[in-house]
């Protein structure tokens, strides 16, 4: 076990910060386990590329399997080529067996596996043998059951840690007690071994197991009569939340399992690996394996999300695992390689590519953060290339990469959001670490991304990072920096960079710039090159719901096949990486004088995210790599300023940058282009362009679809903006809303599923009745709702009420109105709708209604109900809240100020919002 256990740890240290397939890399692991401690014969899976045949063969055995059990007797008969291909398989992995079998009679040794005892062993009673033919079946059943589900169960422990980092950090320092992890020290990794008995517990790798009735005749809870001999099924994912055994089943608690917590279960309360004579006699075997390999790894590594946002998605075949689960592992410092195998000191993390320049020069820096839709990342990568310029040499990294490893001998720098008041998916480690107040005496800034218009959690986790790491011994650099997206966003974030980078070089006495970063263009002739995309949907429809009017924007519905091994569940976002106009692609290239066809090499001293040593045109760039509209900040307008050659122009542009900023450039939402195309006399080059604008950022849409539908489709539901622009010039064209409502079916997209805030679901009981509130497009994730409790009624379920409160400006304007009335007919929903225009009773919005219905809603809300709330932050969820005040305060008979603090307190279980700005 440890042999094969080290060939993994050796090769995520030397990938280190790769991505990883989880569930590819422990299914090398457990296969090559198995293979070893039972037959000791090597796969080597670690050593190749791709996975071994027998795994591919089982794989596909497997899936077939699967749907030969849900096909008529005739359509197995009549689907020849996948019958002739499923005995193949299976062919093959005889064939493997048998050949390792005869190897073993031919070159016999004493070793003292499972394949020595199926050789050599005798029947106490007969003297009988096992036959070649019976030992392969029995190889091909260990080789499948005792790696599959291993491998499911190791992948699954590790989600569940990643997503409760009080959990990791547990585990973590369990593992950090011994020096080595040995077979002695394993019945003390309590902690551990309790990790994998609950992962069980949530995500039993075999579904179900059948039993048998004994009596003649029998009652089940219920009113269910049986007879003798019915076969019963036990969804042991049931079982297992049975809550008069498990307190909170739904939560993750590896310390339920501790200090006789597992012992005193009652009888056939968990029951993972089977039952009776037919569970699994491999317990012990995957336990310990398991134990090793994750104490091994957390020894070693920090890891983290490659999409920060992923939420669990299963992949079954027999067996379950997480679907497109993929992480990042970090070496931590000072940490041995077991077994003899000796490896490179690695960085403890990624460092930004830097200009060669001589060490001496360079003093260390450490650049961390927490992102979820890539505007913290992009903040630090900025810093990182920018840091060589300023004397430092910068390494970057997520904050959840070095929990237990914050570097104390340099300057760290940390940038982070908040994601409704809680950390950002790849920052929740950290935060976790902070609450248990290590000492910590680091230099360190931090700056602080959010949106005021959430009020109760603006810039939370930022004061709660900054504050904290000054009690536990830190010292600030520099005040931290506030960054208000409903603001000058990039210039406030300019600001502070200058002012933190002009405090470093003080603080360590360097004098001036080491050198200048260089972003050089050169026109060259080539052929277009656009970089590989790794999810790809597919448009399958794209249909006008509503036209464009001097009411509001066009309203389109769009279905998309989701990239494969993607799933989704009703509520959840879908992310876009759009592109950019044409039509402002092209008026860029004509401001610079370049043609569509005009190809350009870049190269840069500092890191870029632009593609960099190769021929791209630059139409691709304008078109795919950079934000084109982003209002221009502070200090880019004085930039400009300086390269006006007209001194009228000039003036007017430096008193643009100063008081009259905000009222003539950000509400206007100038860009540079708009600024460039006022002013003709600014001499600013493309390279200088292209080192101004931000990288292109992806846009995220609510799911309007249940994958009871279609569990490899979604739809979306969107408004499409394109409108006169706010400046007075020309049109604004929403970068990714014109981008979707511009594909055709069969158009090929990049995008990925994301997983919404975990209470932004429906209820797990159907008979809950859920309260939505909507208005114009923020019906799309209600869609979703309505659509699973319709198809769950037509299926025979007890849903409970569900209610929609929904407004639009007038009846045209009714989204789905059809659909909706037909799920309404057999009582999936009830909809309460108004009209802002033309409203004849006074009513105009949603906020109306629930005034008038405040004594039903606060019934149902009595009774368990579950509210939502989709729109806009200021309009639609800040009009709510203003209501649902004045609801609370009539109710209880207090103020205004009271009612508020009352309904902070409201579970966000209860009561949940997502809102858009």
């Amino acid at each position: 076990m440890m042999d094969i256990a080290s060939q993994l740890i050796l090769r995520w240290h030397r990938f280190a910060a790769e991505e990883i397939d989880v569930c590819d890399n422990f299914t090398r692991l457990t296969f090559d386990t198995i293979a070893l401690c039972g037959f000791d014969y090597r796969f080597n899976s670690f050593y190749r590329n791709e996975m071994h045949q027998f795994v591919v063969a089982m794989g596909s055995v497997l899936t077939e399997g699967n749907r030969r059990s849900q096909r008529l007797p005739l359509q197995n008969t009549l689907m020849v080529r996948a019958a002739k291909q499923y005995q193949d398989n299976i062919a093959y992995m005889h064939k493997l067996c048998d050949e390792i079998v005869q190897y073993r009679r031919m070159y016999p040794n004493d070793t003292n596996d499972l394949l020595n005892r199926m050789i050599n062993g005798k029947d106490q009673e007969t003297g009988l043998q096992l036959s070649d033919e019976n030992i392969r079946y029995q190889m091909v059943t260990f080789l499948i059951a005792g790696h599959e589900t291993t491998s499911g169960m190791l992948s699954l422990a590790f989600y569940y840690l990643l997503k409760n980092p009080h959990a990791f950090q547990k585990a973590q320092a369990e593992a950090d007690q011994f020096d080595e992890i040995t077979v002695d020290i394993l019945p003390k990794l309590k902690y551990i071994d309790a990790i994998l008995k609950e992962t069980l517990r949530l995500q039993p790798i075999v579904s179900f197991f059948s039993v048998q009735s004994k009596a003649d005749k029998e009652i089940l809870p219920g009113g269910y009569e049986i007879h003798k001999d019915d076969r019963i099924s036990v969804l042991v994912r049931q079982l297992h939340r049975d809550t008069k055994v498990w307190d909170r089943p739904e939560d993750f608690l590896p310390e339920r399992m501790l200090n006789g917590g597992f012992e005193n279960l009652p009888p056939n309360a968990w029951k993972p690996f089977g039952n009776g004579q037919r569970s699994c006699l491999g317990r012990p075997f995957a336990m310990q394996e398991s134990v090793i390999v994750i104490a091994l790894i957390l020894k070693h590594f920090n890891l983290e999300f490659v999409d920060p946002s992923y939420d669990l998605r299963i992949k079954q075949m027999g067996t379950i695992k997480p679907a497109g689960f993929k992480i990042r592992a970090r070496p931590r410092q000072q940490v041995k390689i077991p077994l003899g195998i000796s490896i490179k000191k690695q960085e403890e993390m990624t460092p930004a590519q830097i200009p060669a320049v001589e060490a001496n020069q360079f003093q260390p820096l450490s650049i961390l953060f927490g992102s979820n839709s890539g505007s913290c990342e992009s903040f630090a990568r900025t810093l990182a290339s920018e840091a060589p310029t300023h004397g430092f040499n910068a390494t970057i990294a997520t904050l959840d990469s070095v929990v237990g490893a914050i570097p104390c001998d340099r300057p760290v720098i940390i940038v982070t959001s908040s994601y409704e008041g809680q950390p950002c998916s790849n920052a929740k480690q950290f935060v976790a670490y902070l609450q248990s107040k290590p000492e910590l005496k680091v230099n360190y800034a931090v700056f602080g991304a959010g949106h005021h218009d959430w009020v109760n959690t603006y810039q939370k986790i930022p004061i709660y990072i900054d504050e904290t790491l000054e009690k536990v011994g830190g010292t600030r650099i520099v005040d931290r920096g506030i960054g208000d997206a409903a603001g000058d966003f990039f210039g406030a974030f300019e600001a502070w960079k200058d002012n933190l980078f002009q405090v470093l070089r003080k603080m360590n006495g360097l004098q001036g710039v080491i050198s200048q970063e260089k972003l050089s263009i050169e026109i060259v002739n080539s052929t277009r090159s656009l970089g590989q995309i790794t999810d790809v949907g597919i448009v399958i429809e794209n249909r006008l719901l509503v036209e464009a009017s001097e009411l509001g924007p066009a309203k389109r519905h769009i279905e998309i096949e989701l990239p494969k091994g993607q799933t989704y569940r009703a509520g959840d976002y879908l992310a876009v990486l759009p592109t950019n106009p044409p039509e402002i692609v092209r008026q860029i290239l004509k401001r610079f004088k370049l043609s569509i066809d005009t190809n350009i090499k870049i190269t840069s001293s500092t890191e870029t995210f632009l593609p960099t040593g190769y021929p791209v045109s630059a139409y691709t760039i304008l078109w795919g790599y950079v934000e084109l509209s982003q209002p221009i900040s502070r200090k880019q307008v004085e930039t400009l300023a300086a390269l006006c050659k007209d001194e009228n122009e000039q003036t007017q542009l430096q008193s643009l940058g100063g008081d009259a900023y905000e009222k003539e450039i950000l509400d206007k939402r100038l860009s540079i282009l708009d600024i460039l195309e006022q002013y003709p006399s600014c001499d600013l080059s493309f390279s200088q362009y292209l080192r101004m604008v931000p990288s292109l950022r992806v846009r995220q849409y609510s799911i309007s679809s249940s994958p009871l539908w279609n569990f490899e489709s979604v739809t979306l539901s969107i408004d499409v903006l394109t409108a006169p622009a706010l400046s007075g010039l020309g049109q604004h064209w929403g970068v990714a809303s014109n981008y979707l409502a511009n594909l055709k079916p069969g158009d090929r997209l990049s995008c990925s599923v994301r997983a919404s805030d975990s209470n932004f679901h429906l209820p797990t009981d159907t008979k809950v009745p859920v309260v939505m509130f909507a208005a114009g497009s923020g019906i799309a994730p209600f869609r979703g709702f309505i659509q699973e409790r319709a198809a769950q009624m037509v299926c025979g379920r007890q849903v409970g009420p569900t209610i929609l409160y929904y407004g639009c400006r007038s009846e045209k304007d009714f989204l789905y109105a059809d659909e909706i009335d037909k799920w309404s007919k057999i009582g999936a929903i009830q909809v309460k709708h108004v009209f802002s225009r033309g409203s004849k009773d006074g009513k105009k919005y949603v906020q109306d209604l629930v005034w008038e219905d405040r004594k039903d809603i606060r019934k149902l809300f009595s009774e368990g109900a579950r509210l939502y709330t989709c729109g806009s932050a200021t309009k639609l969820a800040g009009s709510l809240k203003t209501c649902f005040i004045k609801i609370i305060a009539e109710h209880r008979q207090c103020d205004e100020s009271e009612a508020a603090t009352i309904l902070a307190t409201v579970d966000a279980t209860r009561y949940s919002v997502d809102v858009f700005a």
